[in-house]
């Protein structure tokens, strides 16, 4: 009787992690918004897609892609065009691919706030790094955000990342908001 009383009491609070709680994965898109900061340029249109796989209640592995774009029209962008595009149309294009460990917090069943730390590449190109240079650097980015469920299979994901990217001797800082939908394919 008083084990039982113990066992219901920490179910009731939380503490006892439910298997239904915990899904074993989580599939997500949705549209992202870039700032460059060291260019002072913004990158409207992108996209982001990423998987994770939830090795315990807290603790996942997320693996993500995503691309930003802008056109720099009649781009005069200083140091890093040559003269002759000077006055050129630029279609500027940023690529990230990264994995990294993710930490989410499932205390309230409708919203799990995550944080995570993603390592990979960017590959850049239309001139963002160099007149039209193709160029890929090491990348980390730290970053949280927060699912909000909807349904037992999905919901609305927010999210925000600050990206530092090594290219040729220089570090380049982003920012990058995010909002789309995450599915757990087992349900949540």
């Amino acid at each position: 009787m008083k084990l039982g009383g113990i066992v219901l009491c920490s179910f009731l609070l939380g503490t006892v992690p439910v298997k239904a709680q915990t899904p074993r994965a989580a599939i997500s898109g949705g549209y992202s918004f870039l700032e460059d900061h060291d260019r002072s340029e913004n990158f409207p249109a992108g996209w982001v897609a990423s998987a994770t796989g939830n090795i315990n209640r807290w603790i996942g592995v997320t693996a993500e892609v995503g691309g930003n774009y802008r056109t720099c029209d009649n781009c005069q962008r200083g140091p890093f065009t040559s003269q002759e595009s000077r006055g050129a149309d630029l279609h500027l294009r940023v690529y990230t691919f990264m994995i990294g460990p993710r930490v989410s917090a499932r205390a309230i069943p409708a919203v799990t706030p995550f944080a995570q730390f993603l390592f990979g590449g960017t590959h850049v190109s239309g001139g963002v790094q160099f007149d039209g240079a193709l160029t890929t650097g090491l990348t980390y980015q730290p970053g949280g955000g927060v699912d909000v469920k909807v349904t037992p299979k999905a919901g609305i994901r927010l999210q925000g990342d600050y990206r530092i990217i090594r290219t040729q001797g220089v570090d380049n800082k982003q920012s990058r908001f995010l909002v789309g939908l995450v599915f757990w394919p087992g349900g949540q």
